[in-house]
C-alpha cells in the first residue's frame, strides 16, 4: 500500500555511522579481494607446479633422464655467458663462437658416453678427476 500511494521510507544516519558503514564496505571490500587474488595465486602455483612436473616427467627413464641432462646441460653455456662474458650464440652457423663449439663438444661427448653401453659413470667421473683435478660428488 505504501508503495502505491507513493510515499517512501526514509532512514536517518548521522556523519558517524555514515562513516562506519563505509569503513566497513572497504573492509568487506577488501577482505574479498585479499580471498580472490589469493586464489588467483594458489591456481597459479598449482598450475606452475604442473608444467614444471610435466618438464620433468616422462614416459620412461630414457625420456626423464634426456630431459634432465638438457638441463645439466644448460648449465655451463649460462655460467660462462654470465660469469666468464662469453658471447652468446647469434647465429647458430658461425661455428666460429666459442660457445657453440663448446656446447656442439658436450653434447657430442655426452652422446658419445650414453651411446657406449659398457662406459661406466663413476669411471669416467674419476679419471675427469686425475686429468683435469675436477671432481663433482652430489651431497
Amino acid at each position: 500500500m505504501e508503495r502505491e500511494s507513493g510515499s517512501r521510507t526514509t532512514y536517518q544516519f548521522t556523519l558517524e555511522q555514515i562513516e562506519a558503514m563505509k569503513r566497513q564496505a572497504v573492509l568487506d571490500a577488501k577482505e574479498k579481494m585479499k580471498e580472490e587474488i589469493a586464489k588467483e595465486i594458489d591456481e597459479h602455483i598449482q598450475e606452475e607446479w604442473k608444467q614444471r612436473e610435466q618438464e620433468m616427467s616422462g614416459e620412461n627413464e630414457q625420456e626423464r633422464i634426456e630431459k634432465i641432462l638438457a638441463l645439466l646441460m644448460s648449465v655451463p653455456a649460462r655460467i660462462l655467458c654470465e660469469k666468464f662474458h662469453w658471447k652468446g650464440v647469434r647465429d647458430e652457423n658461425d661455428h666460429r663462437s666459442k660457445l657453440l663449439q663448446f656446447s656442439e663438444a658436450i653434447v657430442k661427448e655426452v652422446n658419445r658416453i650414453c651411446g657406449d653401453e659398457n662406459a661406466d659413470i663413476r669411471k669416467y667421473r674419476d679419471e675427469t678427476y686425475e686429468l683435469y683435478g675436477v671432481k663433482y660428488e652430489v651431497k
